[in-house]
Parts: C-alpha cells; sequence; structure tokens
C-alpha cells in the first residue's frame, strides 16, 4: 500500500491532520484505524497514552510506501496471543498451572512459529517505529519485537532453520522472570534502590528455571532468560561471565533487547528514534555488546524509517523516501525544503552521493540516551 506520509512527534501533530497508519493499544488492538482524522480530543488522548509519534497523510510528500517485515494481521494476533498468555501468568491462581502443565512453552512455540512463517522470506528488514503502540503495550510488543529481531539477526550471522527455531522462543521469552517481579519496581521512573536493583536482576534466574521447565521449548532457549543481560567486558549479571564465556544466544539477544527497549514507548519516557538506539550500541560494543552482533544488525536493519523528517549537510530538509539494499544507513531522501524555502520536491540518493551525510533528525521529542542514568541503569527494565 502506497501513501503519503510523513512521521510527525505528537507535540506538533494538530486538529483535522489524518492517520497514515493505524495506532495500537497494549492488548494489540487497533485505537485508531489509518485514514481517521485527528481531533483535539484524540490528540490528547494519544499524548496521555504514552504515543511519541505518529504517520501523517501529506500531500507535500511524493508516494512513500511503507513496508514492514510483519503482516499488520499477524502482529495484532500474536500481541492478543502473548497478553493472554501473560495474563494468566499474573494471576497467582493460574500461574502454576500454566508453568508446570508446559502451556507456556507450547504457546510460544506456536506463536513464534506463526512469525517466522511470516518473516522468513525477507531478506532485507525495514522496521518501522515501535512508538505506533501505546506505553502499556511494551510487555507485548517487546516479547514480540525481540523475537523478530532476534531472528533476522540469527538468520544474518547464518543459522539454520532448526537454529532458528531454538533462539527465537526463547527471545520472545526472555523477560519472563519479570511477571514474577512488582511492575511498580519495574516502572520506576526514577533511580532504583540497592534492593530494588536485585530484584529486578533476579528475573534472569527466575526466567531460566520457568523456561527450562517446559517440555515443548527447546533446551538451548533457557538460555535467553539467563544470559540476555550478561555484558560482553564481564560487568553484567547474573554470571559475570565475559566474552565467548557467554552463550551466542546470550551475546546476540542482548543487541536487539536493548533496541527495542529504547525505540519503545514506555511509562516512564518517550521512544527515541531507531538512529540513535543504534549510536547508543555502537557506544557500548566492546564493553556490554559483542561486536559482530551489533555490525550485524546494522547491516539488517533499517534505522531510518520511511517518512521521517530530517536535516541533510546541505541545509536541505525532506522525509526518507526508502531504504537502501545496499546500505540501509544511506536512504534515498526526498528534499522538500532550501534555505528555508519549499521546492518541487526531488530525490537524492545518499548511496551515490557519499559526500551528502544526514546531519538532524527533525523530530526533537527524544531524550538523550547515553548521559541519562535510568536509560543505563535499567536499559531494558
Amino acid at each position: 500500500m502506497k501513501l503519503e506520509m510523513r512521521i510527525v512527534e505528537m507535540a506538533r501533530v494538530q486538529p483535522g491532520m489524518r492517520l497514515a497508519r493505524p495506532l495500537f493499544a497494549g492488548d494489540g488492538r487497533i485505537l485508531l484505524q489509518e485514514g481517521v482524522h485527528l481531533s483535539s480530543g484524540y490528540i490528547q488522548k494519544l499524548a496521555n497514552l504514552g504515543f511519541a509519534y505518529v504517520y501523517i497523510d501529506d500531500a507535500k510528500t511524493s508516494e512513500v510506501e511503507i513496508f514492514d517485515a510483519v503482516d499488520g494481521q499477524v502482529r495484532q494476533e500474536v500481541v492478543a496471543k502473548i497478553k493472554r498468555v501473560f495474563d494468566k501468568m499474573s494471576d497467582p491462581k493460574q500461574v502454576s498451572k500454566v508453568i508446570h502443565s508446559g502451556e507456556l512453552g507450547r504457546e510460544f512455540v506456536n506463536l513464534f512459529g506463526i512469525l517466522f512463517d511470516s518473516i522468513r522470506d525477507n531478506h532485507t528488514f525495514v522496521l518501522n517505529l515501535s512508538a505506533i503502540y501505546s506505553s502499556d503495550a511494551f510487555l507485548y510488543t517487546h516479547c514480540m519485537n525481540v523475537g523478530i529481531l532476534a531472528s533476522f539477526l540469527g538468520m544474518a550471522h547464518g543459522y539454520r532453520e532448526e537454529r532458528i527455531k531454538q533462539l527465537g522462543p526463547g527471545a520472545m521469552l526472555h523477560d519472563i522472570g519479570k511477571l514474577l517481579i512488582e511492575s511498580s519496581i519495574l516502572d520506576k521512573p526514577g533511580k532504583l534502590t540497592q534492593e530494588e536493583r536485585e530484584a529486578v536482576e533476579h528475573h534472569c534466574e527466575l526466567g531460566y528455571d520457568i523456561l527450562r521447565k517446559q517440555p515443548d521449548l527447546p533446551a538451548p532457549s533457557a538460555h535467553c532468560a539467563l544470559q540476555h543481560h550478561e555484558k560482553y567486558d564481564g560487568t553484567g549479571y547474573p554470571q559475570q561471565l565475559k566474552g565467548q564465556d557467554i552463550h551466542d544466544f546470550g551475546r546476540l539477544l542482548a543487541v536487539p533487547d536493548v533496541y527495542d527497549a529504547l525505540t519503545s514507548n514506555r511509562v516512564y519516557r518517550p521512544a527515541v528514534l531507531p538512529h540513535e538506539a543504534l549510536e547508543f550500541l555502537f557506544a557500548h560494543t566492546g564493553s556490554h555488546f559483542d561486536p559482530q552482533f551489533v555490525h550485524l544488525f546494522a547491516k539488517c536493519v533499517n534505522i531510518y524509517p520511511n517518512g521521517l523528517p530530517v536535516q541533510l549537510s546541505t541545509g536541505a530538509q525532506g522525509v526518507i523516501a526508502r531504504a537502501n539494499d545496499g546500505n540501509l544507513q544511506r536512504p534515498v531522501v526526498l528534499v522538500l525544503e532550501e534555505q528555508g524555502r519549499e521546492v518541487e520536491p526531488y530525490e537524492i540518493d545518499l548511496l551515490k552521493h557519499i559526500n551528502v551525510t544526514i546531519t538532524r533528525c527533525e523530530l526533537t521529542g527524544s531524550l538523550p540516551i547515553v548521559s541519562n542514568e535510568t536509560y543505563i541503569g535499567t536499559l531494558s527494565d
């Protein structure tokens, strides 16, 4: 489907603007359909729900094609099913049955099968902003997104299908131990106390204990829960493993886990943009992250979503028109303004014009991530 659209931050959305993409609630339901004209009431409610950006129809742009790695209906189905299982896990009367009956493992092996059937033939992963989901969706969308991202990264690393099917369900369930931790701690916006931090860090072992009891879940999947917070330099948890001593699933999973946490709306802060999250990954390569997986990630994940407003080193302004398969960090830009004046739209391919760079994203709602202690302290909580 082709739409004339651009990404607009909530602070700049005006009544009468028309949505170019649907917006989703925490349970996977569509809150507002594509094509809805936004009223002031809608805009306020969306801001209250934690939305940072929306896709808006814009007649000034040429047609921009929206790609997604996973069909929208598949996303809705998977998120809704994840919520149903997690709701049971959050019910003291049902949690033991879900774990000890093997229901958890069976459900997520099936759910990953649905996702894998949707993505297996994609060779270039074009990622749209996770910010199309409200902040209360994070528990479920993070589970789904990390499963998708980890699978693409695993395929880029050379894993065969059998190995991907060991990685995928474990990646989706990597944070399952958090369901046994008080939400008031997980959603705390400020610095955690020592006791609270220890409670959060315990989720890795809790998750591992849960996953290894699932008869339908491949045994290596449990390493995703246990080791996704180990760091390449040995400063992670729970075992302070270092380098190659960390299971390859743990080293791989650390990258999409942090990336998706940063690019998703949270209760205590808005999403950052994909290119900012990638900058964070590179800044912590060799310390937090295994360099090989960061470099592979940069090659298979598009950090410049179509419709993103940008400024070029020439001073021109425009929006991302489409990605370049040869280099996802050098997209095609549709130029709309030069020296503050509107011009007849034209495209510039940054893969061909090597002296032109993207110097700034024109969205101003994202937060500084490297210097913010909350990001560092509870990076993917």
